[in-house]
């Protein structure tokens, strides 16, 4: 137990590289107007894709990157994702590109799913989709032979975060809705929250648009929003399922932070009957 202990540590010690970075509409079309090589993945569903996605745009569903365990959906083993990214065409020096609906929640996933494995040059196109000049045309990709490596510096479970809350240099950050994080709402057996966790609530993330939907803040609003964090301290993030949380980590890591997200989140945290604070 002694040897976990420590290597769970250093873990959370070990410092963070690279991280996905956003990518605006204007920059992507800059991009095409420049040609410049890229993979292009749809995060959506594949019935969304084929309803209609970016020209050119590989379909990569969120949904794939998951697997269930016990009713606790966590990443997907790095052989079942090894087998994806191949023939999604990853390569190592590949420019990717991940889009979604412009909510982010899938690309933001997808995304840190990518890095996980250790892709490294990464981009989340944070804008709408276009109501035009969509294709339905299916892009296959040439199959790579990528070899998944996994990234440490990205990854928290259970026993990390439980460890983090006894540790002055760390924060636990929650995600979900305020009224799950205050133990007035679940979608578990167990209400309230991580001990010692923080809540910065997914919905903190957006403001109406102009056609009433939800849209992601300007970086300096985000910015504004985690001003108050200590950059000199580690984050852990968690959700639900880890999309929201996800979103959490690559927004925080936008914002020059250092953040790792919890996989299994609080669907994991019920199930281990862990501590929770009300």
């Amino acid at each position: 137990m002694g040897r976990v202990l420590t290597v769970a540590f250093l873990l959370l010690l070990a410092g963070s590289l690279g991280a996905a970075e956003t990518l605006s509409e204007a920059e992507w079309q800059r991009w095409q107007q420049q040609q410049r090589p890229v993979l292009l993945y749809d995060a959506r569903e594949h019935q969304e894709y084929r309803s209609g996605h970016r020209p050119g745009a590989i379909s990569f569903p969120v949904s794939s990157t998951y697997r269930k365990e016990d009713g606790v959906l966590l990443v997907q083993t790095i052989s079942v994702m090894t087998a994806r990214l191949r023939q999604a065409g990853a390569r190592p020096d590949a420019t990717i590109v991940v889009y979604d609906d412009g909510q982010l929640l899938d690309a933001a996933r997808l995304a840190w799913v990518l890095e996980l494995y250790g892709l490294r040059r990464l981009y989340v196109l944070n804008a709408p989709l276009p109501k035009s000049a969509l294709s339905t045309a299916a892009t296959q990709a040439s199959p790579s032979r990528y070899l998944s490596t996994l990234n440490p510096d990205v990854l928290a479970n259970a026993r990390m975060t439980q460890l983090a809350g006894f540790n002055p240099d760390f924060t636990v950050i929650d995600n979900r809705p305020e009224p799950d994080y205050l133990g007035q709402h679940s979608e578990t057996d167990k209400f309230g929250h991580i001990p010692g966790a923080v809540n910065i609530p997914i919905t903190a993330f957006y403001e109406p648009g102009d056609d009433g939907q939800p849209r992601m803040k300007s970086a300096e609003q985000l910015a504004l929003l985690f001003a108050d964090l200590d950059k000199r301290q580690r984050y852990i993030t968690y959700c639900y399922s880890g999309k929201a949380s996800t979103l959490g980590y690559f927004l925080m890591r936008q914002a020059g932070l250092n953040v790792m997200h919890y996989d299994g989140s609080w669907l994991d945290w019920s199930a281990r009957d862990l501590p929770v604070e009300r």
